[in-house]
């Protein structure tokens, strides 16, 4: 499995880093950016299986990143997850008419990161024995 965040917050990198070993994913599956355009040709080259994004970012925004992703690889628009701490509605809507569906609010909580990515790490989890 290969799990990809992209936040420029060095904190947030960690944060999240730290509660998906909490889930059981191992330090090798978790790759981590600060770059838009270093996320993107990773998961150009490498795939992803799991995506997290800030939506606030500079250089290249979520929303510029998320619809760069869908091209390159539509596939991940049932796991990419949107991050932020931004409490204006319109940032979401903007992310989901750009493919975003699943949402994480910063700070982070790690009851509510759990509740919603361990169902999609144990999807994907069964996937991979599948193929096996």
């Amino acid at each position: 499995m290969k799990i990809v965040i992209l936040d420029d917050s060095p904190t947030i990198l960690m944060f999240i880093e730290s509660y998906l070993e909490e889930l059981g994913v191992d330090e090798n599956e978790i790759f981590s950016f600060e770059s838009g355009f270093d996320a993107l040709n990773f998961i150009r080259r490498q795939g992803a299986d799991i995506v997290f994004s800030d939506i606030n970012m500079p250089k290249m925004s979520g929303y510029d990143f998320a619809r760069k992703l869908f091209i390159l690889k539509p596939n991940l628009k049932s796991s990419t997850f949107g991050i932020s701490g931004d409490e204006n509605r319109e940032s979401y809507q903007r992310m989901k008419q750009n493919g975003v569906k699943r949402f994480i609010k910063k700070p982070i909580n790690a009851e509510h990161f759990n509740h919603f990515v361990a169902p999609e790490i144990l999807k994907r989890r069964m996937l991979e024995r599948k193929t096996y």
